[in-house]
Formats: structure tokens, sequence, C-alpha cells
């Protein structure tokens, strides 16, 4: 038995999440039927991540295991022959038989993409929020800095979801701009419930004036939700990387 290991990007648009549903299209579901029908045999896929409806990925991380002897260096090629147009498998290696493309991450990459325009846009409302609004970047980049470290997060995860810990490390969390285009680049050990979404709508109140770093940091604290019950939409939203330790470094998915 093979144990085989993708990095998968997709436009998560047209897709009602990566997990499998019944009579819902997913990537996991698509994943495993065009699979499973190309190599003869039931295919059953793990993600890295979960992503929520909408949500991209250009880095998705998956693995599964198959008797077939399909060579590695032509496996992408015949495998994206199978899939449509909006899932593609970037590279492939085949892994150990203990690797576990959720359990073995050491970290998960989110990038959330905000565009200031006046008006709609049929091309980048795809793969981003528009907004009128204009960010005061500098101003979200600073209270950001609060938040690293391992906190509990609890304050910033959607209802629907039941976990043992709210607890998570947040690595990485950057503001930049580049133009009209802001970018709210998150990396930590995993992701509460539509946490990053939650960050992502915290850090524009704090732009707006409506909360101040130090109140961010109190409901950081309290895990107090008031006030931080909104989410940003999915379509700005994408999986950037996936990053795993191997042979004394830090392996990644690339974007």
């Amino acid at each position: 038995m093979r144990n085989l290991k993708l990095e998968v990007e997709y436009d998560g648009t047209d897709f009602h999440g990566f997990q499998r549903q019944a009579a819902m299209r997913t990537v996991q579901g698509v994943l495993e039927a065009r699979f499973s029908r190309l190599l003869g045999e039931p295919i059953a896929v793990t993600g890295a991540g979960r992503t929520d409806a909408g949500v991209h990925a250009l880095g998705q991380v998956v693995n599964f295991r198959t008797t077939r002897p399909v060579p590695i260096e032509t496996l992408a090629a015949v495998l994206n022959r199978a899939l449509p147009e909006d899932v593609k498998v970037r590279r492939a290696e085949e892994v150990p038989e203990t690797f576990h493309a959720r359990r073995a991450a050491r970290s998960r990459t989110y990038r959330y993409t905000i565009v200031e325009r006046d008006t709609p846009s049929p091309l980048l409302g795809r793969f981003a929020l528009v907004t009128a609004e204009r960010l005061e970047v500098a101003r979200m980049a600073a209270a950001a800095q609060g938040l690293l470290g391992r906190h509990d997060f609890r304050a910033f995860q959607a209802s629907g979801s039941a976990v043992k810990s709210t607890e998570r490390t947040l690595y990485r969390l950057d503001c930049a701009r580049h133009g009209d285009r802001v970018e709210i680049t998150v990396e930590a050990d995993a992701f509460l419930y539509r946490m990053v979404r939650l960050l992502v709508c915290a850090l524009r109140a704090v732009s707006r004036g409506e909360l101040t770093a130090e109140a961010l940091q109190e409901r950081l604290r309290s895990g107090e939700r008031r006030g931080l019950t909104a989410t940003a939409p999915a379509c700005g939203l994408c999986l950037l990387q996936v990053s795993y330790e191997a042979a004394g470094r830090t392996e990644t998915g690339y974007y």
C-alpha cells in the first residue's frame, strides 16, 4: 500500500467547503470520487485543513493510500486529467506510511485579501473582499502584534464548533498594503472555526477606530465575543501553505 501526498490548488467559490458532505459538492468529495474512478479502487482523502464554503487554496495538502503503481513522476498529470477546472494537483510525492496530512502539520498559513475600490468588481470579487473603505493598515498591524503567541482564542471562534481546547499558537499576523490591495497573512499551529475571518473583522474595527488595540487584547484575555461576532466574507480567504517537519528542517507547500 502506497501513501501519497498531494499539494492541491482550488477555487473554492463553487464548493461547499473542503469536507465531504452528503449531496453537496465539496473538494474532498470531488477528489475521492474522481480518484476512485480513475484508480479503480475506493480512495479516502485526508486534508490538512477543512476550508469553509467559498474559501480558496493554493497549498492545501492531502494524502491518500492506493495499491496502484502509477509512477510518481506522472501522478499529478494523470490525476489532473480526471479533475474539474476548479481543483488541480500542483505536486505529488510518495511519503512514509505514518504521514498524515492533518496530524503531521506544524502550521497553516492563510491570507485574506481586501481590495479598496469604489465600484464592485466581477473578477476581483471572486477572490477578494472589494470595498470602498480605506483601511488604516499601520494601525491594524500594530494591534495585530498583541495577539501573537499562545492564547485561548475562544473570542475568535464562531458558534457551531465543538473542540476540546480553544488554545492556539499564533506565529504570524501581518497586515501589508500593496497599492489598493491590503493583505492580512496569518500563520498558526491550527485554527478555530472561522477564526481568521473573525480576526479580519476585528482588525477592520481597529482600522475604523471602533476598537482599540488594548480593547482587542482585553477581548482575547476575557474571551468576550461582544462586538466580534461578524465574519469577513469567505471569498477573500485563501489557504497558502501547510508546513511540516522533516529531517531536521521544515518543509512547506508553495504559493
